[in-house]
């Protein structure tokens, strides 16, 4: 016969375990409970952050893609342009004049001025970037404000953004947005056809370098 001492520890040794497992299921509910809290708050900064650098990497290519007419247009020594599709948001070619008389829409129907790449869509690399002025910003030269839908694509009366054999370019400006309306803009240089990149701060209500 077991002795009563040893049943009765086994009893308390029995209950305890149970205790043990009742706080550890208290405790995991707790625990994903704050998970779930923690990740309710964090998930629209990251998707914000995720929008913003999306904006800013479109931005860059953008500008590498400005760089590389640029360096054809030397190369070639004839004007090479890039247009912005008037009818597709964000898409854009590369052409080069074949006739003397600069890039033209005629001549591109006509074959004369000939495409150097394929048409690239920013927002089939750089999810939900189109061109666009998302909101009411200020002019980056100090002008008067910019806004909101107002045509993103400032080169002139033109959509066609042209560089010269000699290294020169159309002046102008061109923005982008992202999915949650964060704004950035390229802007073009045109005695030098050099590129800068800014992002737009809602903080500051200023434009930033890239």
């Amino acid at each position: 016969m077991m002795p009563r001492g040893r049943v009765r520890s086994a009893g308390q040794g029995l209950s305890m375990t149970s205790h043990a497992r009742g706080f550890a299921v208290v405790d995991l509910v707790v625990a994903c409970a704050i998970v779930g809290v923690v990740g309710a708050i964090a998930l629209p900064a990251l998707h914000a952050t995720r929008d913003r650098d999306a904006v800013r990497m479109a931005a860059r290519y953008l500008a590498q893609r400005m760089q590389y007419a640029r360096l054809e247009a030397l190369k070639r020594n004839a004007e090479v342009a890039l247009r912005f599709d008037p009818d597709e948001v964000g898409l854009v070619g590369a052409f080069a004049d074949g006739d003397g008389d600069g890039v033209l829409q005629r001549d591109i129907d006509a074959g004369t001025d000939h495409r150097l790449s394929p048409d690239a869509r920013l927002g089939d690399t750089f999810d939900g970037v189109v061109l666009q002025i998302a909101s009411d910003v200020p002019d980056p030269d100090g002008g008067s404000a910019l806004g909101a839908g107002s045509d993103a694509v400032r080169i002139g009366s033109t959509n066609f953004l042209s560089f010269s054999p000699l290294g020169s370019s159309t002046s102008g400006t061109i923005y982008l947005a992202g999915r949650g309306g964060q704004q950035a803009c390229v802007r073009i240089l045109g005695a030098t056809g050099r590129t800068r990149v800014l992002w737009f701060n809602p903080a500051t209500r200023q434009w930033q370098q890239g």
